[in-house]
């Protein structure tokens, strides 16, 4: 008789058409916007966003800009889904991906509401449309560091490399959002913005949507014997 073989639940099917779409969306960056590789890195590796940057390169309405983002959206997602299962917090399943997804999503565009709304709250700018399109770009740049990592966990040439994958990305994801505390510093610096209010810009922007992100997750997606 056949043996049954163990099921890999962090290397469904439907893992493999996400990564399918992830590869078609980037492809398609390529063909239709090569040069947006090159705004992508700059943008990440400059302390200041020029105004020429702002106002050419990096607009929300440029289609292969937004297509890059949701891809990485999506890399994001899988990772925290890799992570959540591998250590099993959470049943896993499509469901949970999309529930993840969800969450990841509704962050990203609170930390640019709030952003925003702190901007006309103040009347001033203050740097904030300039911390808008860094959100966006190093939410770019970590989903597609991640790629290669969440390749590995889902299909890795041995499985007890998983244990190590998920800490060298989260150890990334860390590396990524200090490093963007530290731009967000520079920016409103470079503004005229006091510590202070930089101080509370980050905890409005980037603890709130977080925290309120994890209590979601407490309630609808992790298990109750999570370490949370």
């Amino acid at each position: 008789m056949d043996e049954l073989r163990a099921v890999d639940v962090l290397g469904k099917d439907w893992v493999v058409g996400v990564l399918l779409l992830v590869f078609g969306i980037v492809a398609w960056v390529n063909m239709a916007s090569p040069r947006q590789w090159s705004v992508i890195k700059r943008s990440f590796f400059a302390f200041r966003l020029g105004k020429q940057s702002l106002r050419d390169e990096l607009s929300l309405q440029d289609r292969t800009l937004m297509a890059v983002l949701v891809v990485s959206l999506v890399l994001i997602a899988l990772f925290a889904y890799q992570v959540v299962v591998y250590n099993g917090w959470a049943v896993p399943g499509v469901a949970l991906f999309g529930r993840i997804l969800v969450l990841v999503v509704a962050v990203l565009v609170a930390r640019i509401f709030l952003l925003r709304g702190l901007a006309m709250l103040t009347d001033s700018d203050g740097g904030t449309a300039e911390y808008v399109y860094t959100v966006i770009t190093f939410t770019i740049v970590l989903g597609l560091v991640l790629l290669p990592l969440a390749m590995l966990i889902a299909y890795p040439f041995h499985t007890a490399w998983r244990s190590w994958l998920w800490v060298v990305g989260s150890g990334v994801a860390a590396i990524v959002l200090l490093f963007r505390w530290m731009r967000a510093a520079v920016i409103g610096a470079g503004s005229g913005v006091p510590l202070r209010y930089i101080f509370l810009y980050l905890c409005a922007s980037e603890i709130l949507p977080v925290a309120l992100a994890l209590q979601q997750a407490r309630q609808y997606i992790l298990l109750p014997s999570h370490p949370f």
